[in-house]
């Protein structure tokens, strides 16, 4: 019994065909997981930061920085112009000390001005800063 060519013409020619099929279930399987994967690269992500009670600091002689509303700088109590409170952060940290400082901003200030007073006091030299925040009326405490 002789296995052969049906054709026992000529010599052997090599095939000229390509088996499209497996090229297709390829292309079937990435056009799959780039239409599950495309939406998760284009997702935008939206923030709705939470309010929260947050315990009491307890940081020893911070230094007390406030901007109130019309833009004037306050530090300990006292009215201070940008480059003053700039000088007096700098023999601050000259002292070789690393100060804490607890700053408040009116609520109604644009971000911008927070911003700009936040890198005046990292020129400084400060790298330590918090944020002094009342909670909202009827909030409740969830720590209790």
């Amino acid at each position: 019994m002789a296995f052969g060519q049906l054709d026992r013409g000529g010599p052997s020619q090599p095939m000229s065909e390509i088996n499209m099929t497996p090229l297709v279930d390829v292309m079937l399987v990435l056009l799959i997981i780039f239409i599950v994967t495309a939406p998760l690269l284009t997702h935008n992500v939206k923030i709705n930061l939470p309010k929260a009670q947050a315990t009491a600091s307890s940081i020893q002689n911070p230094i007390k920085i406030s901007l109130a509303r019309n833009s004037e700088i306050y530090l300990d109590g006292k009215t201070i112009t940008r480059h003053e409170l700039e000088y007096a952060l700098q023999q601050q940290v000259s002292r070789g000390e690393q100060p804490t400082v607890e700053l408040r901003a009116d609520g109604e200030l644009a971000y911008q001005q927070v911003v700009r007073l936040m890198a005046l006091i990292q020129n400084a030299g400060i790298t330590k800063i918090s944020f002094v925040t009342e909670p909202a009326k009827g909030e409740e405490n969830p720590n209790q």
